[in-house]
């Protein structure tokens, strides 16, 4: 009787250490909570769940939010690393520097997504051959495209407002750029920094009663605070555009971007192809192959607005009373 106990025991504590080993950790550090990144975050977890790393048989999989708190984000990575994931994700720039340095030193490997500006945010040193454990990608897309659609909505557009922390890196890039392109498009860009999300509603205020339009280019900041920034349009009718088109059904008029749920899915197949064996330093950091148009009915209605038949013919979604439906392109 002993000697069969002794057995069973054996072989339950072989299957235990077995089911341990091949139980990987995935830890997602996500800088706030905000409809594009949690639509990033579900698309990781969506799209491991395809490459076969299931949560609780195979897959430890954690998301952490920081809150749009900088040392909490830090406080956070500290605690994935010590823990030993297997990957650490950082999701949005803040959350992603404070993974850098331990993935330099080989303590972690990290996968950055939703990050405008890797190589700007010191995230990797060149976009190919990094070497530093770090590869992810990138929600970058031009800002011309888009304040080409804004025009065609607002025709006699003359001045943009913008909302962004200038303690995110992705966010001075981002403005660089809409400063650089919005003469090409005779508009004038006004801009509002601020260093937390108690900050928004005034700023959104201010610029919604001197601009024509207010532009969410990216600023996680800001975004996390969009309701009030909608709001603030609305009461001085005045559409809000973002880039992220997932937060299009929080409220603002359009947006013309990457479809974040996919960057999701495109970040699980780097994390996926790192677990199954793939040297992380030659995985390239990538980028969204395409934008979509999303259009919100309702804030069109709510603004006076009528838009331009082509604009809504080149929608992929339209938002109508509440819903989004995805339209058939011909």
């Amino acid at each position: 009787m002993k000697k069969l106990l002794a057995v069973l025991l054996s072989a339950t504590l072989a299957t235990g250490l077995s089911f341990a080993d091949e139980m990987k950790k995935v830890y997602v550090n996500q800088i706030v909570e905000h409809p594009a990144l949690d639509a990033t975050a579900k698309g990781i977890r969506d799209g491991l769940k395809e490459r076969g790393y299931i949560e609780g048989e195979n897959l430890d999989f954690i998301v952490e939010s920081a809150q749009a708190n900088v040392a909490l984000a830090a406080q956070i990575s500290t605690k994935f690393v010590a823990q030993n994931a297997d990957v650490t994700v950082g999701i949005g720039t803040p959350s992603a520097q404070s993974l850098v340095k331990p993935a330099m030193e080989g303590k972690t490997k990290m996968v950055f997504s939703s990050i405008t500006d890797p190589v700007g945010a010191s995230l990797v040193p060149a976009l190919e051959n990094g070497n530093n454990n770090v590869t992810g990608m990138s929600n970058y897309v031009e800002v011309a495209p888009q304040l080409a659609m804004f025009k065609e909505v607002l025709p006699e557009m003359k001045k943009i407002g913008f909302i962004y922390n200038p303690g995110e890196a992705n966010s001075i890039t981002q403005l660089k750029d809409l400063e650089e392109a919005a003469p090409d498009f005779g508009l004038e860009v006004v801009t509002q920094s601020v260093n937390r999300t108690a900050d928004v509603p005034q700023a959104a205020t201010r610029l919604a009663n001197q601009t024509d339009a207010i532009f969410i280019y990216g600023d996680n900041t800001a975004l996390a605070a969009l309701e009030s920034i909608v709001i603030a349009g609305i009461k001085a009718g005045k559409p809000v555009f973002v880039a992220d088109t997932d937060a299009v059904l929080s409220g603002p008029l359009a947006a013309l971007g990457p479809n974040q749920y996919q960057l999701g899915i495109d970040t699980a197949e780097m994390i996926a192809d790192i677990l199954d064996g793939q040297d992380i330093n030659t995985i390239p950091v990538g980028f969204p192959d395409k934008m979509e148009l999303v259009i919100n009915m309702d804030t069109a209605n709510k603004l006076g607005l009528t838009l331009p038949k082509e604009v809504v013919e080149a929608a992929a979604v339209i938002i109508k009373d509440g819903k989004a439906e995805a339209v058939q392109q011909n």
